[in-house]
């Protein structure tokens, strides 16, 4: 049987009548309560915390990812030009 209710203080008013004897075990069902918890280890996406969390992650590469990104900037260096594009008259 499933009852409604709200929190007051420490106390949960329940809707209409209940007809459960004194003493009787409960167990109590918090809506909303899982969606808070998601909420507070998945931010919402593109939200700062969001990017925080992502910052703080570690990156998941492996030593060979490395590698090859510092083969690519290597190979894609340039001689520096001293010329401005303002130099040309």
């Amino acid at each position: 049987m499933t009852y409604k209710g709200k929190v007051r203080g420490n106390v949960i008013e329940l809707e209409g009548t209940v007809a459960l004897p004194e003493g009787t075990e409960v167990e109590i069902l918090v809506k909303g309560a899982q969606r808070e918890k998601q909420a507070l280890r998945d931010p919402p996406r593109g939200s700062p915390q969001a990017i925080l969390k992502f910052l703080d992650s570690p990156p998941a590469c492996t030593p060979d990812d490395v590698e090859a990104l510092l083969q690519a900037i290597e190979q894609g260096k340039r001689p520096p030009r001293f010329e401005g594009i303002f130099d040309k008259v």
